[in-house]
């Protein structure tokens, strides 16, 4: 959770308790975000993701690249609960896989040496979610390896002080875990490799 300082505009850590929470507004939480990138990438888990650009075309809010996994970020914002957000964000990450290295480059510099075989990673932040669209999201993502990824942020005040509170979807155990979709690990689950045995009884232990 990162609280909101009013005076330079920008997260930082929270210091207290005690919270009260609301819907954030788009507008105020896109500019926030943009202001205070690192400090939001980090509470999301992905600080390795450098921002580009905002709104560099009217469909994509953010613009970020993972220069570790040579990735293009396609970074979605809304304060709302819609129905119709994952289909927006899944459009615009499909147009801008399109996208050939000059039209890249045109808009964020440096990206010459962009895999274009690589389908951008997709990333939802939003106040919350139609719980389809979280059937979706969690299907893509944990049987097909797609690198897409939602959160729910919240505004939390407590006292004069407002904290933004952000929480990965599915909100459980079982949510595939950030570092591994970005790599399209097919190992991620746990599970043990098929070509790898258990090891053997201990003789000691059936006594």
């Amino acid at each position: 959770m990162l609280r909101i300082d009013e005076t330079s505009g920008t997260l930082v850590a929270p210091q207290a308790s005690g919270l009260l929470e609301s819907p954030p507004d788009r507008e105020e939480l896109l500019g926030l975000i943009t202001s205070s990138w690192d400090a939001f990438s980090a509470e999301l888990g992905l600080s390795g993701i450098r921002l580009l650009s905002r709104e560099p075309v009217p469909y994509v809010d953010l613009l970020g690249f993972d220069e570790a996994r040579n990735r293009v970020v396609v970074i979605l914002v809304t304060g709302d609960t819609v129905e119709w957000q994952l289909g927006r964000a899944l459009g615009a990450a499909a147009d801008v896989a399109s996208w050939e290295t000059e039209r890249l480059t045109e808009i964020a510099p440096g990206l010459e040496g962009v895999d274009g075989r690589e389908s951008p990673a997709l990333v939802l932040i939003a106040g919350g979610y139609d719980p389809r669209a979280l059937t979706t999201i969690d299907w893509l993502a944990s049987r097909h390896d797609v690198p897409v990824f939602a959160y729910t942020v919240a505004m939390v005040r407590f006292g004069n002080e407002r904290l933004l509170s952000v929480r990965r979807e599915p909100a459980d155990d079982t949510a595939p875990d950030v570092s591994s979709l970005l790599d399209t690990s097919s190992t991620a689950t746990g599970e043990r490799p098929a070509h790898e045995e258990e090891p053997p009884p201990n003789p000691d232990e059936a006594r």
